[in-house]
C-alpha cells in the first residue's frame, strides 16, 4: 500500500499503482479503501475494465487472476 501510494503521488496518471492499491486493500479486507482506490482508478482511466486489463497480460496468469478477482471485489466494471 505504501509503495503504490508513493507511486500515485509521483505519477498520478499511471493506472497500475491504483490496480495494486485496490488489490492490496481487498487482500486486507479494507473494502471501503479498495472501493475508494477503484474510484480513483476510474478517474485516471475512465475506460478501464477488468477484461481489458486481463487481456493486456501484464503478469503471469496466476497473478492476473488474483488481481482480477480483487478488482471485481472492489466493484470495477467487467
Amino acid at each position: 500500500i505504501h509503495h503504490a501510494s508513493l507511486t500515485i503521488q509521483t505519477k498520478p496518471s499511471l493506472s497500475v499503482p491504483y490496480i495494486l492499491l485496490v488489490a492490496s486493500h481487498v487482500s486486507l479486507d479494507n473494502l471501503d479503501s479498495a472501493r475508494a482506490a477503484a474510484n480513483q482508478l476510474l478517474a485516471v482511466a475512465p475506460g478501464f475494465t477488468i477484461s481489458g486489463f486481463v487481456r493486456a497480460d501484464y503478469w503471469r496468469p496466476p497473478l492476473m487472476k488474483m488481481l482480477a478477482a480483487a478488482l471485481r471485489t472492489a466493484g470495477l466494471p467487467e
